[in-house]
């Protein structure tokens, strides 16, 4: 049997699933076996966490199939851009996840205005195009950039009750959104009153 090493940053990094989604794996791979390659980057999982702890319970066996990366940033956008193919995610699982990707966006948009400024003259028009990181991380989590707006502020400021309550769809983007902004309008109003 294979040991693999775990980056406890890299597995946090995707949703875990759901018991109910855990349990279908655990019944497909004791039916069936491990068909799926457990993905690696410098001996590292980066997909297949699930599969390699079933692997580990039952004693089975399991293909590897060691990718490239050039940064660790450039890791984690594939596993983030890969679980978007992957998975039936919510609204918010996706925004969620795509919000992870700001840090690495937002460092693509810096080097191609370092760029930009450096190799263009200022009467040349550069054929660069910037990088918004809000747009980009909407066209990757396939919302509005309005809506990652809503769960950047969800994420800062709501509680875990109410982030679980998205995950599963009994509360909408939207109403956790308004209900946050109605606590701060209230939170204001009080300690105007105070005063």
């Amino acid at each position: 049997m294979q040991n693999l090493s775990i980056n406890p940053e890299l597995k946090a990094l995707i949703p875990p699933l759901t018991s109910e989604e855990f349990a279908q794996l655990q019944t497909n791979v004791l039916a069936e076996g491990i068909r799926e390659p457990i993905i690696t980057w410098q001996g590292t999982i980066v997909d297949g966490h699930n599969r390699y702890e079933l692997a580990q319970m039952y004693d089975l066996p399991f293909k590897v199939k060691e990718m490239q990366f050039s940064t660790m940033e450039d890791c984690k956008e594939w596993m983030i851009r890969n679980q978007f193919g992957r998975r039936n995610l919510s609204n918010y699982q996706r925004s969620v996840l795509a919000l992870q990707l700001k840090k690495v966006f937002s460092d693509k948009a810096k080097e191609k205005e370092l760029e930009r400024k450096t190799t263009f003259q200022k009467s040349e028009k550069s054929n660069l195009k910037p990088v918004n990181t809000a747009k980009e991380i909407a066209k990757v989590a396939n919302v509005s950039h309005d809506t990652i707006a809503k769960v950047e502020v969800i994420e800062a400021k709501a509680s875990e009750d109410v982030k679980a309550k998205l995950s599963t769809g009994e509360v909408s983007i939207n109403q956790a959104y308004q209900e946050i902004k109605k606590e701060e309008k209230k939170a204001e109003r009080d300690k105007k009153i105070e005063e």
